[in-house]
């Protein structure tokens, strides 16, 4: 028996759904109070393109392999997420995402956040 609940649910969260072309097939599994997560699966060799959140996101390799660049106020830092690998990205930073295999990755982005969280 399925009970009705006011608590969003995400099923199918590791299903590797891809397009043919250049860009991978984004799609929003879940959006709450604060918070929406995107799936995004991934051929070997496409490109999320630069694009900036405008909140901090974190973003995680559930299979295959992606390079993920971001610009900071240092340079351009370039992180290999493995399956498993989660990497934080504070809020409107410049980053791009690359497969180097057929991937899927989980994205949690966080809306109307002011400030550090709380040490």
């Amino acid at each position: 028996m399925t009970e009705k609940t006011t608590s969003p649910v995400a099923t199918g969260t590791t299903d590797w759904t891809p397009r043919d072309g250049a860009a991978p097939q984004a799609q929003r599994l879940l959006s709450g109070s604060g918070l929406t997560m995107v799936r995004i699966s991934f051929r070997r060799g496409q490109i999320l393109d630069e694009h900036r959140a405008p909140g901090p996101i974190f973003v995680q390799c559930l299979s295959g392999d992606i390079e993920l660049d971001v610009d900071t106020s240092a340079g351009r830092e370039t992180h290999r997420l493995p399956a498993g690998s989660v990497l934080h990205i504070e809020g409107s930073l410049r980053h791009r995402l690359t497969a180097t295999d057929d991937s899927v990755v989980q994205v949690v982005l966080h809306r109307n956040v002011s400030g550090p969280a709380p040490s």
